[in-house]
């Protein structure tokens, strides 16, 4: 199963803005524009869907679990658990307007954006461009992502 969080994340996706600006690059200085996503989220659902198609979508979460911290300053750490073992991404996460742009570095990729809607302080939503190999034939499809975490 191939996947890329930013939350391609919005992946992951997964492309998470209350104010506009970016992420610093300094893992210790807090960063105020990402105050809001802060903390430890759960996806309470995942599900992939192939691009310019509604069928079929896939729920992620029946073969395992997701989970972001977002620290302070922006920097994350992704895990998506897997029958096939854990997929871990690493990057900083940076918020402007109604968007959230993830640029992971470990492993290295492109960044990746999502809108996202926030249901009172601990419920957020995240829908926006990824890959997902919907085949399972080793090779990774557009398609999008939609993301419901619950802060811990």
């Amino acid at each position: 199963m191939t996947w890329r969080i930013g939350v391609r994340w919005a992946a992951l996706g997964l492309a998470l803005s209350l104010a506009s600006g970016c992420g610093g690059s300094d893992p210790v200085t807090a960063d105020p524009t990402v105050g809001s996503f802060v903390g430890t989220w759960d996806a309470v659902v995942l599900t992939m869907t192939p691009e310019g198609s509604a069928t079929p979508v896939v729920d992620v979460l029946q073969y395992g679990g997701f989970f972001i911290v977002v620290e302070p300053s922006g920097q994350y750490t992704a895990t998506l658990s897997l029958p096939t073992g854990p997929g871990v991404e690493i990057g900083q996460l940076s918020v402007a307007g109604s968007t959230i742009r993830l640029d992971p570095s470990v492993p290295a990729g492109d960044a990746v954006t999502s809108t996202y809607t926030l249901v009172g302080d601990d419920y957020l939503i995240l829908d926006g461009p990824t890959e997902f190999d919907f085949n399972f034939d080793g090779s990774a499809d557009p398609a999008e992502a939609h993301f419901e975490l619950q802060r811990r």
